[in-house]
């Protein structure tokens, strides 16, 4: 499924859609000490080939011994996220993060009126919009 929203508009709107709740995580990067976990869903904004993830950064606590949540992070990926390795995240907002990628080329209002696909993976999600 794929729905078109406002780039600034996207955090609201994710954060009230049920649906999403199902969707499988997957694991960005992983090493002894740290994992990112990202959500299954994706966010593509064609104008700039760039598709964007929220995730939570997990450091390893050797008492539980298991990793756990410490903060949350957006990936920023080149075109398709299945055949790229991610180029960039940092513990903000997509639009914030988008911005900081972007080194100043476009302002935060600039990136707020981004047109953007919610990009949810088929076998989550079986109805049409």
């Amino acid at each position: 499924m794929n729905k078109r929203y406002r780039l600034g508009e996207i955090e609201e709107a994710v954060s009230e859609m049920e649906e999403l709740i199902d969707t499988q995580d997957d694991i960005a990067e992983i090493d002894d000490d740290f994992q990112i976990v990202v959500s299954g869903w994706s966010v593509y904004v064609e104008s700039l080939n760039l598709t964007l993830r929220q995730g939570v950064a997990c450091i390893w606590d050797t008492e539980a011994g298991l990793f756990m949540p410490d903060f949350d992070v957006t990936i920023v990926y080149e075109g398709n996220i299945e055949t790229q390795e991610w180029l960039y995240y940092e513990q903000d907002g997509m639009v914030v993060t988008l911005g900081n990628w972007l080194n100043g080329r476009l302002s935060c209002e600039q990136i707020e009126q981004l047109w953007c696909g919610l990009i949810i993976p088929e076998n989550n999600d079986n109805s049409e919009v």
